[in-house]
């Protein structure tokens, strides 16, 4: 799939790097563990709490309804899972998202 501007609107300040995802398993036994990590800006620790709420967003306004974390949340949650993340200003994010087998 093609990048537009508005996929890359985190990237805009981390010149001369590539953007990446990566998406790892792990099986846990009676769970399996779904890792997906970038390298991009990461996500503040202001707003981490926050991310998982319906209409959150940091996108202006008509560009982002703010429910794709939220959506992802209850699925797994519905399928008796988790989902996690990890991440630092500037090094990038990881969600993880756990399971049951």
């Amino acid at each position: 799939n093609e990048l537009n501007e508005q996929d890359l609107s985190g990237f805009e300040n981390l010149t001369g790097l590539t953007p990446t995802v990566t998406v790892s398993t792990k099986n846990l036994g009676n769970k399996i563990e779904i890792s997906v990590s970038d390298n991009g800006p990461g996500i503040p620790d202001a707003i981490k709490d926050k991310i998982f709420q319906p209409f959150f967003t940091t996108k202006p306004t008509g560009q982002g309804t703010g429910l794709g974390l939220s959506l992802s949340y209850d699925i797994v949650k519905a399928h008796g899972g988790d989902i996690s993340l990890e991440s630092q200003e500037g090094l990038g994010t990881t969600f993880h998202i756990t399971l049951p087998i």
